[in-house]
Parts: structure tokens; sequence; C-alpha cells
């Protein structure tokens, strides 16, 4: 692949990762191929797990990746268990959802891996709208995200085993001490549950949309939670990401309906991929948007290849409007919220007192 002129130019000490870039493409779409050759339910959602794994700079555990998995099977099938029971009293319904949600939130405060706050978010938003919907599609969703997962972290290994990292001639930087958390938790668990609980709701009441944007909502909400004054800088990032994501996967689309060929619609994901993950290691400031953009267009792409993928240039076009709405509402309840609920540091008033303290001995030395 060429080198990226401009990148190094404008950052002297940044070494393009190459095999970053082969690893996270080619492990990518192939779990997407296998995905669509096997036919598995929800296959593409084994390919955004498989960004998410090669994005880093080393292959989880075995250990950790057992772990993950089963934390996944326990999280989703104890949420379709109490939400099956639950479906024909909706106001219970409801509370237990929000109930659910605010335990996402918490594992978030309390400083938990963002993939296991994502499973917990997954299981509070889109788990009892898939029981609502249908309590087949619900129960298949349950068992296929880990068995995606899974797959995902067997490409991974298998990835990371055939494309070592690269390994990097740069210093070692000290590692920074880890302070305990200067934010009020309960705090900001409200803040979060202000903010995601009515869109939930209303979302049912209204009984459509698309469902990917409750899991926006929330994971944008812990993300946004800390310090609103990015919110617009983030929620545009993040909108501008999706709709490249989302451009993306529409001229793949069209090129693949073109030519309906299976090997063709191998070779026209496995463009895609490339195409993003060099983006990804190019080192420009756009490129942190690459991995959000690569997710969309799986998520996307494998949606509309899905047997119930009709009239996709409108769902692609309708689930991005969606998702600007969506992203419209968080900023929106933030900046209520923050008038309401203020964001509070613990360690400011600490910080204060022992300000005045210096300063008083001072004046009395």
């Amino acid at each position: 692949m060429p080198i990226d002129v401009a990148s190094e130019t404008a950052s002297p000490a940044f070494v393009k990762d190459e095999r970053k870039g082969v690893r996270l493409a080619i492990g990518v779409a192939g779990v997407f191929i296998a995905g669509m050759l096997l036919q598995w339910p929800f296959a593409f959602l084994g390919a955004v797990f498989a960004s998410m794994f090669l994005q880093g700079p080393a292959a989880p555990s075995f250990g950790a990746g057992v772990k993950t998995v089963l934390t996944a099977v326990l999280m989703l099938l104890f949420g379709f268990a109490l939400f099956s029971v639950l479906l024909p009293y909706r106001p219970t319904f409801m509370i237990a959802q929000v109930l659910m949600l605010m335990w996402a939130f918490s594992l978030s405060v309390t400083g938990k891996p963002p993939l296991i706050v994502i499973l917990a978010l997954i299981e509070a938003v889109l788990m009892p709208f898939l029981v609502h919907l249908s309590l087949d599609i619900a129960l298949i969703f349950a068992i296929a995200l880990p068995l995606n997962m899974a797959a995902a972290l067997l490409a991974t290994w298998v990835a990371f085993g055939l494309i070592p990292a690269q390994v990097m001639s740069t210093p070692a930087e000290a590692v920074p001490t880890v302070d305990q958390p200067s934010f009020d938790a309960m705090r900001r668990l409200l803040r979060m549950t202000l903010v995601t609980a009515p869109f939930v709701v209303l979302f049912f009441m209204l009984d459509g949309g698309a469902v990917i944007t409750l899991l926006f909502v929330g994971i944008l909400s812990f993300q946004l939670a800390a310090s609103t004054a990015d919110g617009p800088k983030v929620a545009t990032a993040m909108l501008l990401a999706n709709l490249i994501g989302g451009f993306m996967a529409w001229v793949a689309y069209q090129l693949i309906v073109i030519n309906t060929q299976f090997g063709f619609m191998a070779i026209i994901v496995l463009l895609n991929c490339f195409i993003l993950s060099n983006w990804l290691i190019s080192g420009k400031p756009s490129s942190a948007l690459a991995g959000t953009a690569l997710s969309a267009s799986l998520i996307l792409l494998g949606g509309s290849m899905a047997p119930f993928g009709d009239d996709v240039d409108v769902k692609m076009l309708d689930r991005l409007l969606q998702l600007g709405g969506a992203l419209a509402w968080v900023l929106l309840s933030f900046v209520t919220v923050d008038h309401l609920l203020p964001e509070r540091r613990l360690n400011t008033r600490l910080d204060q007192s022992d300000t005045n303290e210096t300063e008083q001995g001072a004046q009395q030395a």
C-alpha cells in the first residue's frame, strides 16, 4: 500500500503500521464473507466485533476472550428470560428496562471495560425491543451474538498469528498513575439515565424506528456524560463517520447488485475493508473516524444483504436520518440536564481547600 506523504510530513515521529491495516482488513472481511457464505444469523455482527478486537495493539488473551463470550451469553439469556416473563405487563416491562439501563450505566461509572458496558446496553435496550417484536428473533439474537463474538475472537487470534503486531522502536513512556474517580458517580448515573430513558420509552410508545438508534443513544450518553462542552464536536464526528460508512455501504451494495456472484461480493467487501483500514492507520487527524465508519458500513451492508433487506436505498437513508435525530436528542437533552443536574467534581473542593490552607500557612509564616 502507498505511503501517506502528507501524514508523514505533518508528524515526523509517526510510523504507519502497515501490518495493522492488512490484519484489520483481512480479518474483518474474512469474518463478514464467512458469515455470508454460511448464512448464520446476524453474521455481520461478527465482523463488527472483529473490527473492535483487531484495532487493538494485541489480540485478547484466551482467558479474557472466553470470559467475555460467557458474559455475553449470561447477560443476553438473562435479559431474554426477564423480558419474556414481563412482556404481558407493559408498565412493569418498562420499569425493568429503565432499571436495567441504570445498571448498564453503573458499569460505566465504576470503570468497567467499554465492551462490557456495550453488552449491558444491548441487554437493556435491544433485547426488550426484540422480545416485544418476536420471541423467536430475540432468542436467536441472544444465542447468535455470543457465537458471532466467538467467531470474531477466533479470527482475531488467527490474524495476529499470521500477521504479528509491528514492533515500534519508540521510547517507553512512563505508566501514569490511576487516580480515583473525581466525579460524583451517582450524579453522572442520573444524568445519563435522564438523557437515555425518555428516548427509550418514546421509542417503544411510537413502536417504530431503526433499533440501532437505541444503542447509539446509550453509547453517546456515556461518552458525553463527563463533559458536554465537547458534545457538538463528538456528535458531529460520530454523524460524519456514520455518513461515510453509509456511503461506502451504499456504493458497495450497488456494485454487488450489478454482479451478484459470490466471489465478486467478496472482492467488494475486501476492498471496502482495505480502504477504511488504510484510512485508520494513515495518521491523519480524520483517521479517528475510520473505526466508526467501518462498523457502520458493515452493519448497513450486512443488514441490506439479509433476506429482509428490501428497499435498501430508502432504509440506508432512513437509518442515517434517524441517527442524526438521535444525536440531536442527546445534545439537546444534555443541555437541559446541565441546567438541572450539572456534573459535579469531587476533588474540586478538596483542591480548593488545600490551596486555601497553603495560602494561610504562607501568610502566617
